[in-house]
């Protein structure tokens, strides 16, 4: 009898783990707007806020040495690829049920030292903010967003309700972006005019941008 608990709380273990995803230093992600597309070997995700909200998106997740996927029949369009930029500064990859995706519009003359400003300022700031809310920042190289970037909010469905319960902001919120909005205004020449959140009553104006969408990892359809 306790080989069978064992083995139940083992299954269930392992049930659980699976239903995130280990964010990885490349995503692939293949748009596959109001059809769920077939369960692969990637992620299936839908959102469920944000302006893209009742698309799905099949996610792949790994390393720079890994084969990437192709295009998937069925897709709405090519697939995109991202890479994470200065990787080294936000220490190991989180592993998350939810990505919030901000469609961040840099300034085409500023990408360089935007990357760079990643590299020594935002990485190390909010790449850790806390350990169930990272800002990461990734770069399209490949698709038809190629030479974009997003920053995604890596979270679990535990820590969105935490933050952003009912999709509002929280306390809890307030008290994570205060200690790095000192960088907001720096940020902000980086940026598109515009293309930024920047009404001080959210607490993560200018790193948050008014295109967005929350992706939430959906349960295997097998």
């Amino acid at each position: 009898m306790p080989h069978l608990v064992l083995s139940i709380l083992i299954g269930l273990a392992l049930s659980t783990q699976a239903q995130k995803m280990k964010l990885g230093e490349v995503l692939v992600f293949i748009p596959f707007g109001a059809n769920r597309p077939a369960d692969s070997h990637a992620h299936v995700f839908q959102s469920d806020r944000g302006s893209r909200k009742g698309q799905h998106m099949l996610t792949w997740s790994g390393g720079t040495n890994d084969t990437r996927p192709g295009n998937v029949p069925g897709s709405t369009a090519e697939a995109s690829e991202y890479q994470l930029l200065s990787p080294g500064k936000v220490g190991p990859l989180p592993d998350v049920d939810v990505l919030g995706i901000h469609y961040i519009k840099v300034r085409p003359e500023r990408r360089a030292a935007f990357e760079k400003y990643v590299s020594d300022t935002l990485h190390p700031a909010v790449g850790n903010l806390r350990p169930d809310l990272r800002l990461l920042y990734y770069k399209a190289v490949r698709g038809p967003d190629a030479g974009s970037y997003i920053t995604i909010f890596a979270l679990t469905k535990e820590s969105r309700d935490t933050y952003w319960p009912g999709g509002s902001d929280s306390d809890d919120l307030r008290a994570a972006f205060k200690p790095v909005s000192a960088h907001t205004k720096e940020l902000l020449t980086y940026l598109v005019d515009g293309s930024a959140l920047t009404d001080e009553k959210f607490a993560a104006a200018i790193y948050e941008s008014r295109e967005w969408a929350d992706f939430v990892l959906l349960p295997s359809a097998r």
